[in-house]
């Protein structure tokens, strides 16, 4: 029996078929994921599901029935108490979804008033794992962090009791540590309550961990149907089987990564054939000639593709080993830098505190190397990788790079490429105006016209781009673009933060084969801020990773990753979803990070470490050398 059935669902738009006949079931109590790339329509089926569609959007056909209700036909009254009722849902950016002028509790007591919910906000919070709930209740929006904002969208979805969950990315933007806090506390709450949950993402490690069912999602349509297991061992749709060949880790170490060309094609696209047929590539003249009609595997599996009978079969991935460690001079040696940010209070402003951003950070990187700096949001990375570059004045500590003093440098030595690429992109510039002002404010020599044009070739973009401005292209693009402009002057060491957070998998592919070309063809070293463990097992040379300000562990990657000591480097990687972990024991990590401007006495990791004894408490432990190249701050990494 379905809770809710989705038949031949279609949504249309001034420019085209956003939702192009969509089916799929729910259960009561199971968790259906739609899978895909941004732009395949994933969004848009459940804002229709909700009746929540944009003005210019319209339900153009199809049957949703929620039990015995047929949703398309309900007048909007009926609706409005379905809504929060019988079905919630969660939106993938909490931040503009709770109103900031009124607190968290009294939103939640909101939306338990208008669906005549049961419970109090303080239980509601309290049942998703936000601490001390009687005080947060009475705080507003920004004085929670990222996790506890998700949170309370949770409690608040939860206020009127719905017996269908709609998770729209819930855990895209954050940490792994929070996301497996938040997959935790769905997963739970969906047991005890036996609500049923449809859940939007791109993220295979998360669905694998949450879905019953999934459906690969393409261009409006669905392209696959199977039940997990069925679709992590053999995913049967080209499309599906790219997906994973695009996921980096460390069995691709050293080769290069499956990205599918293009992209998803806009709305306007009339197709004649399958969708999915410009970007394949397995494709045969047959698949532009008729749309696929849906072909039964069995066991619950369907998939739209007509050769799919010879291709059913697990992602093949190619094994490259790892090169001997480069027994080379550091080009960058970073000595107990530190970024402290005073705290002022009163009429006079005077300092009353400090917060410690970066508290005495250390790390060597040899010319061509890549070393990533991973942690939690919040942990001091960002500000680590600025205050190499001097962005922001270091309060103590030294920086050399090859072997002089950071402020004995040419500007072009070390460049950054930031997190967002469109927030970094002048808008009032174009493409070529932007790449050419760092060699116009460097005064490199050379003919800056033709050197723009190689840049764009080099990257991947055509010459001729420079004329157009930075919103006529995509986020990959924009950040191929980024990369680009960091090149233009042609510096030794890139330090490159996030640059890949905001991507979907294809396009992260994309960028981390650029990356890897880059440096084996120009020797360029990459400082590599992130909190993407599979990015850092696939790219990375060395680690280090960093915990309210300092380094706790550091090493190479096999020996970081593949054999933790400390108890947090241990608890990042237990919080990372993949595909492969079903039945995996995982170490949860409770709470959040403490504030860096009164950081816990002893190890700042000890109030969350689940090993942690009064030693602990004591003193900030010394490093602990495990090998020539394995560091790690922690009294118990001696023990076996």
């Amino acid at each position: 029996m379905s809770l809710l059935s989705v038949r031949d669902l279609s949504v249309s738009i001034a420019a085209g078929k956003p939702v192009d006949g969509v089916s799929f079931d729910i259960a009561p109590g199971a968790t259906f994921a739609l899978l895909g790339e941004s732009g395949c329509g994933k969004s848009m089926t459940a804002l229709a599901l909700m009746r929540l569609l944009p003005e210019t959007a319209r339900i153009a056909g199809g049957s949703v029935r929620f039990g015995d209700t047929e949703l398309t036909q309900v007048p909007e009254r009926a609706m409005r108490g379905l809504r929060g009722g019988g079905m919630a849902m969660i939106f993938q950016e909490p931040g503009t979804s709770l109103n900031p002028v009124m607190t968290v509790g009294r939103q939640i007591e909101e939306a338990i008033e208008l669906h005549g919910g049961k419970g109090k906000a303080v239980e509601l919070l309290d049942a998703v794992g936000i601490p001390d709930a009687a005080r947060r209740v009475r705080e507003y929006p920004f004085q929670l962090s990222g996790g506890m904002k998700q949170r309370a969208m949770i409690a608040m979805a939860l206020a009127g009791d719905p017996q269908l969950l709609i998770a729209d990315e819930p855990t895209t933007a954050l940490d792994v540590t929070i996301q497996a806090q938040v997959l935790d506390v769905l997963r739970d709450l969906q047991r005890e309550r036996g609500m049923a949950m449809l859940l939007i993402s791109h993220d295979l490690g998360v669905v694998a961990r949450m879905a019953d069912h999934v459906g690969v999602m393409y261009a409006g349509q669905l392209v696959e149907v199977a039940p997990r297991e069925g679709f992590f061992s053999a995913p049967a749709h080209p499309y599906s089987r790219a997906l994973f060949a695009a996921l980096p880790d460390a069995a691709r170490r050293g080769g290069e990564l499956a990205s599918i060309p293009g992209s998803v094609p806009p709305l306007a696209t009339r197709f004649s054939g399958c969708r999915f047929a410009e970007r394949c590539a397995e494709v045969l003249p047959a698949c532009r000639e008729a749309p696929p009609a849906w072909r039964d595997l069995g066991e619950g599996q369907r998939v739209r593709c007509i050769r799919v009978e010879a291709e059913k079969s697990a992602p093949a991935t190619r094994r490259a080993e790892e090169g001997a460690l480069a027994a080379a001079e550091p080009l960058l040696t970073v000595a107990d830098l530190a970024v402290h940010f005073p705290i002022r209070r009163g009429i006079l402003q005077r300092t009353v505190g400090h917060v410690r951003a970066v508290d005495g950070v250390s790390l060597d990187l040899p010319a061509g190397r890549t070393l990533a700096l991973v942690g939690e949001s919040g942990c001091g990375k960002t500000t680590a990788g600025k205050a190499l570059l001097h962005l922001i004045p270091p309060t103590a500590g030294s920086v050399r790079f090859a072997g002089r003093a950071i402020a004995d440098l040419a500007a072009r030595d070390m460049q950054m490429v930031f997190q967002d690429p469109y927030g970094s992109l002048n808008p009032r510039l174009r493409i070529g105006e932007i790449i050419a002002e760092g060699m116009r404010a460097l005064a490199v020599p050379g003919d800056h016209g033709a050197r723009i044009g190689e840049l764009l070739v080099q990257v991947g973009l055509a010459a001729e781009m420079a004329g157009r401005w930075p919103h006529e292209f995509s986020g990959g693009q924009r950040q191929r673009i980024a990369i680009a402009r960091a090149l233009a002057v042609n510096p030794k060491l890139l330090v490159l933060d996030e640059p890949t957070s905001a991507l979907d998998v294809s396009v992260q592919a994309q960028i981390l084969n650029l990356l890897r070309e880059l440096q084996a063809r120009l020797g360029l070293a990459y400082l590599f801020i992130t909190h993407n463990i599979a990015v850092v097992d696939y790219i990375a040379h060395e680690v280090a990773v960093m915990y309210l300000g300092r380094i706790v562990e550091r090493g190479q990657v096999q020996e970081v990753l593949r054999a933790p000591r400390h108890p947090y480097t241990q608890a990042l990687l237990s919080a990372v979803p993949r595909v492969d972990a079903q039945g995996q024991e995982r170490l949860v990590l409770q709470g959040d990070m403490p504030s860096p401007a009164n950081p816990p006495t002893g190890c700042h990791f000890h109030p969350r470490c689940p090993r942690a004894t009064a030693e602990c408490a004591a003193s900030y432990p010394q490093e602990t050398r495990l090998s020539a190249t394995h560091g790690v701050r922690c009294v118990l990494a001696g023990a076996a």
